[in-house]
């Protein structure tokens, strides 16, 4: 699903700077340049910070999960240690 955006992003720079160049009377080929550059540098931030978004809900739930796993084993653990305090 990134590469899809990148690949969108990237296509949707390049139209953007072919339209520059194509309609530019004024303006210099750089300036169109640029407007390409920062298209393509918000549309990759804006993958990146939905990536980091997905990355950090994964992160809590693994969290969440991962306490769940230890408590069961600490109890099972005093189980554990009850039982044989019980045969001696």
């Amino acid at each position: 699903m990134k590469v899809r955006y990148c690949m969108t992003a990237c296509a949707a720079a390049a139209a953007l700077l072919v339209a520059g160049i194509l309609s530019a009377k004024e303006e210099s080929v750089k300036e169109d340049a640029r407007k390409a550059g920062r298209a393509v540098g918000s549309a990759a931030r804006e993958v990146w910070q939905g990536a980091k978004k997905a990355g950090k809900e994964v992160g809590q739930e693994a969290k969440k999960a991962g306490q769940a796993v230890g408590g069961a084993a600490k109890e099972g653990a005093r189980e554990f240690k009850r039982a044989f305090k019980g045969e001696k």
